[in-house]
């Protein structure tokens, strides 16, 4: 794929979903993908953010390319800079949330609610065979083009477009300057495992499995139209534990939704989601169910209360 036939259609699918007179946050790491998307719309109206989570030695290269190319085309450029004693604990889920709360400081300073990432087929794959092997409930394998994630609207243009290589076939035909993450291929984290047995796997093979997930994710769709539908009359009910017991076949789905819809976070694997399903519909109607350290289920003369 050439540079210009990418940009093409990255431009095309940014103007069907987002106001082109609109600031975009574009968050930027410095690696391969980020610094391609960076190329393709240095021409826009951007700002970039570049976190620097100080965890490799080489952690501030990444930083200075990114500064560099910002102010060679004298594009708005912020960092955040996170200590390395705040590295402890889940760093996945602690970097994820320092990053979006970074990335909706800077969209209100620009008067936006919009952010561009580089997530591309590949990362599509590893997350959506991540979540296959947790065997959790989910409405959707993969990444989505877009959606919204802590009141940001997050858009993704690679995501259907373009593999790792790829990237890195036309960052090297055009000299887009860019840093390697050697962590990605450590062994040290779930999505490290699977990106590493994906990298000896063959454009057609990994294009196959695509397909797979693509396909899987219709029917999702089309599920998901019918539990969206059934939860509304289940609201008109109050919740009753008496409307649960008449949809057996998707209780399940329609309690994995309704607390997608009113928690944030709360991991629900088939287990758990079978064990509310049991509270709901259990004689004691007044109860409590503990979902996480954060959030509980109360239900009240046989209602849920929410």
């Amino acid at each position: 794929m050439k540079i210009l036939d990418l940009k093409r259609r990255v431009l095309s699918s940014l103007k069907k979903v987002i106001q082109t007179d609109k600031t975009m946050i574009l968050g930027i790491s410095g690696g391969p993908d980020s610094m391609l998307l960076l190329e393709l719309l240095k021409d826009q109206k951007i700002v970039v953010c570049h976190v620097n989570y100080n965890k490799r030695t080489n952690s501030m290269d990444d930083e200075l390319i990114v500064k560099k190319y910002c102010e060679i085309n004298q594009i708005p450029f912020f960092v955040k800079s996170i200590k390395k004693h705040h590295n402890k604990g889940n760093f996945q889920t602690i970097a994820r949330n320092q990053r979006y709360d970074f990335f909706n400081k800077i969209a209100n300073k620009f008067h936006t609610d919009i952010l561009v990432l580089a997530h591309h087929k590949d990362d599509f794959l590893e997350t959506a065979i991540m979540l296959e092997q947790t065997k959790r409930k989910t409405n959707f394998y993969g990444i989505k083009k877009n959606n919204t994630v802590f009141n940001l609207f997050v858009f993704r243009p690679f995501i259907n477009l373009v593999w790792k290589k790829q990237i890195l076939n036309i960052n090297q035909l055009n000299k887009i300057p860019y840093g390697l993450d050697y962590t990605n291929y450590e062994n040290i984290y779930t999505r490290n495992i699977i990106r590493n047995a994906l990298l000896k796997e063959s454009l057609y093979d990994k294009g196959l499995l695509l397909k797979r997930y693509l396909k899987m994710n219709k029917k999702l769709i089309l599920e998901q139209q019918k539990i969206n539908e059934t939860l509304l009359l289940w609201k008109s009910q109050n919740y009753a534990q008496e409307f649960l017991l008449d949809q057996k076949d998707i209780a399940t789905s329609l309690i994995f939704e309704l607390i997608n819809q009113n928690f944030d976070h709360v991991n629900l694997t088939s287990g758990k989601l079978e064990n509310i399903y049991k509270f709901i519909i259990s004689n004691n109607r007044t109860s409590v169910y503990k979902l996480d350290n954060n959030y509980c289920l109360i239900k009240k003369r046989g209602c849920l209360i929410l």
